[in-house]
């Protein structure tokens, strides 16, 4: 079954992407225009990480703690940086293959066998780094050295990052499932198991972990808050329901994980909703039709999206009414925005990285960051903006106001 989803949206992708080498049909990535940049976009370092996303659909975002940054691989290999300079603290392999004297694992077969690459990302929390990869295993790293403290297996392809909140580990599966494990063994607590559709997105959200309430998005479009100590279930909202006669009509995916922000829950899904919920009840907040499947970011007082047709929106945070909406990137397959400063930045198919003013969505600067493209969702510590390129390079930017 899996392999039917992956194979049917591939073959929607690929059919999408024919057109664009084809007589033109207006359904084109927008071509870029120039524009007179109002922000001086400087890139304040950049490491080699490794070999990036490879060749899949895999979104492996880095995870900062403190005065560090943390990056993996598709191929395995976890590096630790100094997040002000970008220098290298250590770095290790968490891929079970053979093994040379580089470190690199060594592939007999033609064709690379998947089990041992990484699906999931990193995360980090209470001195422990958490990894997934495409086998189903959930590995847990001393954030130290990178010694590794456990492994557990699950029954599934780990697509989402497992996250924790020192107690507990939480991963979502391909199959519809989330594991709950002991942060500190690695052994099974509880899961809870909901069934995706015939046809979904490629990858899962990646769960919210609280002391009090792991919330999470499933592929049918519900967001459920779950006791963390035993999986007794607090709340379930449906934020989307599926329209349409085709299975790709119905796709209502909640893809990206939800973002929380002074006690609400903002959720976007494909083909459906926009909404945000309270974290307490899951009651209705606010909500608007729109479709996206990538993250999810705020300032103070505004939501920020890229919609699946290349939108970039700003909403109210507190009543969802449309503050501003920039329509100069049509099409090109925008990744999830991230704020830093005075700014809202996503990045394109083509690698551009394209910087927003948070108050008016005007382009104000643009650079192009890796020919490859840039998947992982960007992370800022609210200054300074990481950007994870997809062929390996970590990348670290600050955006001022030219005089």
């Amino acid at each position: 079954m899996r392999h039917l989803k992956w194979g049917l949206l591939l073959c929607a992708l690929l059919m999408s992407s024919c057109s664009w080498f084809s007589k033109k049909t207006g359904q084109e990535p927008m071509e870029l225009e120039s524009f007179k940049e109002t922000a001086n976009l400087k890139e304040v370092w950049s490491t080699g990480v490794g070999d990036g996303q490879g060749i899949g659909l895999t979104q492996l975002t880095p995870a900062i703690d403190a005065d560090k940054i943390y990056t993996v691989d598709h191929e395995g290999i976890v590096t630790a940086l100094n997040r002000q300079n970008g220098k290298k603290l250590w770095s290790k392999n968490v891929s079970k293959g053979l093994t040379g004297i580089s470190g690199q694992v060594v592939h007999f077969f033609k064709e690379k066998d998947l089990n041992n690459d990484v699906t999931g990302g990193i995360s980090y929390a209470d001195g422990l780094l958490y990894i997934g990869n495409y086998a189903g295993e959930v590995i847990a790293l001393s954030a130290t050295n990178g010694k590794e403290v456990w492994r557990k297996q699950v029954k599934g392809e780990i697509s989402s990052v497992p996250q924790s909140n020192g107690q507990v580990v939480a991963v979502q599966t391909m199959n519809g499932k989330l594991f709950v494990l002991d942060a500190k063994s690695g052994a099974d607590m509880w899961f809870f198991e909901n069934p995706p559709p015939l046809l979904t997105l490629r990858g899962s959200a990646a769960p919210v972990v609280m002391d009090t309430a792991i919330y999470a998005g499933f592929a049918n479009g519900r967001l459920m808050a779950f006791n963390p100590s035993n999986g007794l279930i607090l709340w379930e909202q449906r934020m989307a329901l599926p329209k349409g006669r085709s299975e790709l009509d119905r796709m209502v995916d909640i893809h990206a994980s939800p973002l929380l922000k002074d006690g609400i829950l903002y959720v976007g899904t494909y083909q459906g909703r926009i909404a945000a919920v309270a974290r307490g009840t899951g009651g209705n907040v606010w909500g608007i039709d729109g479709s996206t499947s990538e993250i999810l970011a705020a300032s103070d007082d505004k939501l920020f999206v890229s919609l699946s047709d290349g939108k970039v929106v700003a909403y109210s945070l507190t009543s969802g009414e449309q503050v501003w909406q920039n329509e100069k990137l049509l099409r090109r397959r925008l990744s999830g925005p991230q704020v830093f400063g005075d700014y809202v930045a996503v990045v394109d198919f083509e690698g551009y990285m394209h910087v927003l003013k948070q108050s008016t969505g005007e382009l104000a600067a643009r650079d192009r960051v890796d020919r490859n493209g840039a998947r992982a969702p960007m992370l800022t510590d609210g200054k300074t903006l990481y950007v994870y390129g997809n062929g390996g390079s970590l990348m670290a930017f600050t955006a001022n106001a030219k005089k």
